[in-house]
């Protein structure tokens, strides 16, 4: 904001200058007097080009008003009125129309204390200053013509410190900007939106989304003012429970608190924008309780730990964002003695180690998620003794396929693996 510049002038007492000898010259100088030898008017050409320029005006020999031609163009731009000897407001015409469009008031201390101003020369007002000390203190901006100011300026040592704006020009305010001593932002307030800066730049942003009157959204910016960081409070219960952050402007890693105990959960980490692994609970030592890779946004594989350990209790394998294999440790000790496959998300089989020589000796299908036979290695050969056929997710038959399956399982009807 550039501070305003005066154009005040005192009058100007010239004594009219005689003609040299063998010329004949225009005075500079016409004193009018009243009947009582006071003056009464006073013109003067200033520039000596021949043409009156400046007309003062007295009553009973005291100062009453001045006119001046600043632009010498034989029109009245400047009119200055004077209260008991001194300069009390001026007008001015800045665009040459001959009707004043500036208006200065003087306080008693000789300085401008308002000053009124018709920016577009529509003939109304829709700049008004007040100044203190020739000094601005506050400015006020009718921005839609109505006659009612719209933006308020606010000034301290001459300096902007505060702008608030009605943003809609109903005469409510719902913009508030502050500035520092250098005259850079270092806030600004909207509706349901607070932006701090520090040396000009935006720094952090306070956001009420849902409009409940409290902050849900903090963004953060670095100091080159890229985007650093995002909170969310996703319960609204004033705290944040989701932390996203930045490098070079995209996300990198995104924190979640979904059960509100107050840490982060949940942890996505992203390369150029796309997720490359998701990371999920805590075991010993702060480890997480599952891991998932993802390729090109799309989940590839995932761990789950169910015991403090190196080996992972659970290991599924996707494709096309479904799983398609999975093995599981039934003890929770990192061994895992369990295969399922998938097809559609749909379960077609499973293999199980049942005595841990990491070889299957239990195979099952499925159909429609319905057990349809199970087929048993009694004797850890690698070849099935027994098969069951199921119905209804009972048994309905058993096959004995070896000698010894058929002396191990003649007495029974029911698989011998556990359930799982």
């Amino acid at each position: 904001m550039r501070k305003t510049r005066w154009i005040l002038f005192l009058p100007m007492l010239l004594v009219a200058v005689g003609a040299a000898s063998g010329e004949s010259r225009k005075p500079k100088a016409i004193f009018h007097y009243d009947d009582q030898g006071r003056v009464a008017r006073q013109e003067l050409d200033t520039n000596n080009d021949g043409q009156i320029d400046v007309q003062i005006f007295y009553t009973k020999g005291e100062i009453d008003r001045q006119e001046e031609d600043r632009d010498h163009n034989g029109r009245v731009d400047v009119w200055s009125f004077h209260v008991g000897g001194k300069l009390d407001k001026q007008q001015v015409d800045t665009n040459g129309d001959g009707k004043p469009d500036l208006w200065y008031f003087l306080g008693s201390d000789g300085q401008v204390s308002r000053a009124w101003k018709d920016t577009d020369f529509d003939g109304r007002v829709d700049f008004w200053g007040y100044y203190r000390g020739a000094q601005p203190e506050r400015h006020e901006q009718d921005l839609n013509r109505d006659g009612k100011p719209d933006r308020f300026l606010f000034f301290t040592d001459g300096k902007l410190a505060r702008t608030e704006e009605a943003a809609s020009r109903d005469g409510k305010i719902t913009l508030r900007i502050s500035y520092g001593t250098d005259g850079a932002v270092t806030r600004r307030e909207e509706p349901r939106l607070v932006s701090l800066y520090e040396g000009g730049k935006l720094v952090r942003q306070e956001e009420d989304k849902n409009g409940d009157g409290r902050i849900d959204l903090w963004t953060i910016y670095d100091r080159d003012g890229e985007l650093a960081r995002r909170e969310v409070d996703t319960n609204g219960d004033g705290k944040p429970d989701l932390w996203a952050h930045y490098a070079h402007g995209q996300l990198a890693r995104q924190e979640e608190d979904p059960k509100g105990v107050g840490r982060p959960t949940v942890i996505y980490h992203f390369q150029e924008g796309k997720i490359v692994r998701r990371e999920e609970g805590r075991q010993g030592e702060g480890r997480p309780a599952l891991i998932a890779y993802y390729e090109r946004g799309e989940i590839r594989r995932q761990v789950e730990f169910r015991h403090v350990g190196e080996e992972p209790d659970v290991v599924t394998e996707f494709e096309n964002g479904k799983p398609v294999r999975q093995e599981v440790s039934t003890q929770s000790n990192g061994i895992r003695d369990l295969i399922r496959f998938f097809k559609g998300e749909q379960l077609l089989r499973e293999e199980a180690d049942t005595n841990g020589d990491r070889r299957p000796d239990v195979w099952i299908l499925y159909e429609r998620q319905a057990k349809v036979t199970q087929e048993e290695d009694l004797d850890f050969d690698g070849q099935p003794d027994v098969r069951y056929r199921f119905q209804q997710g009972r048994v309905a038959a058993k096959e004995v396929l070896t000698d010894r399956g058929a002396t191990a399982k003649d007495s029974s009807q029911q698989p011998a693996v556990r359930k799982q």
